[in-house]
């Protein structure tokens, strides 16, 4: 990739990192057990660094956004590439993305944004 976005995306990182907090994404292990009944296989935890961000007056309860659900930042500095289907431990509590969305502009990923819910 280039070096313009290269410097993007160490800024991101660094940025993520100063503000944001480490927690974890959990993801479904592999199923394990024979092919005619897998059995699900322990979740994955993966550490990372995340920024909460608070939803505008008109994103609040009564339109995609219920109370509780969160907003935020995910940091490229995870050994995985988030996916929907992960969760994402915040405050102690899981939460289950409803959206999740890479910042890729020139095709490199510089953060996630995510919506989550409880």
């Amino acid at each position: 990739m280039s070096a313009f976005y290269n410097r993007l995306q160490a800024t991101a990182e660094r940025l993520i990192a100063r503000y944001g907090y480490s927690t974890q994404l959990e993801r479904d292990g592999a199923p394990t057990g024979p092919p005619h009944n897998p059995q699900p296989g322990p979740a994955t935890l993966h550490d990372c660094k995340v920024v909460e961000l608070e939803y505008s007056l008109t994103d609040r309860d009564t339109t995609l956004v219920l109370k509780g659900d969160k907003l935020g930042l995910i940091s490229t500095e995870v050994d995985i590439d988030p996916g929907k289907e992960d969760r994402l431990l915040l405050g102690g509590q899981l939460y289950h993305f409803i959206d999740l969305q890479p910042l890729s502009p020139g095709g490199q990923v510089l953060l996630y944004e995510f919506h989550a819910r409880r």
